[in-house]
């Protein structure tokens, strides 16, 4: 420890009247002790949650909900991502649009080409799950899409 540290703990002790000051840092540990006090070792037990066994075992017999309808975009290449042909463009999809199977949903960029990805489906954007100009790994999540009906469009 080092003697800056020590007096903050000496400076503490004296202007609480303190006696006796434990200090320990992994998972902190503290006990303090006034002048005169009886010094009593103290261990702190933290209570786990209450586990409802009956509960764990009766959801798990229901398979996972799955999300009826919904598609996720992933980036088929490595690059950087782009929501608009340009930069005083505006971007190719909004959250709440509706896309058509071959419209373009963004650019990614690899080693100085543009490559547009294109949506394979027809559906609503419900999230855009990148930052434009950021980059992308493959077989990242780019966009969620709803499929079906139009929704609201903005």
């Amino acid at each position: 420890m080092k003697p800056e540290e020590l007096k903050i703990y000496a400076d503490f002790m004296r202007e609480y009247g303190l006696e006796y000051l434990e200090v320990k840092k992994g998972d902190f540990h503290l006990i303090l002790s006034k002048k005169g006090e009886e010094i009593k070792e103290r261990k702190v037990i933290e209570e786990s949650p209450k586990v409802d066994v009956d509960k764990i075992v009766e959801e798990a017999k229901y398979p996972i909900q799955e999300l009826d309808n919904i598609v996720y975009i992933k980036s088929p290449l490595v690059g950087t991502f782009y929501r608009a042909p340009s930069p005083t463009s505006s971007p190719f999809v909004e959250i709440g649009k509706h896309v058509k199977k071959g419209d373009v949903l963004c650019i990614i960029e690899a080693m100085k080409v543009m490559n547009e990805i294109k949506s394979e489906y027809d559906g609503i954007v419900k999230e855009i799950l990148v930052e434009n100009g950021k980059p992308v790994e493959y077989g990242q999540v780019l966009f969620i899409i709803h499929l079906g009906g139009r929704g609201s469009e903005k």
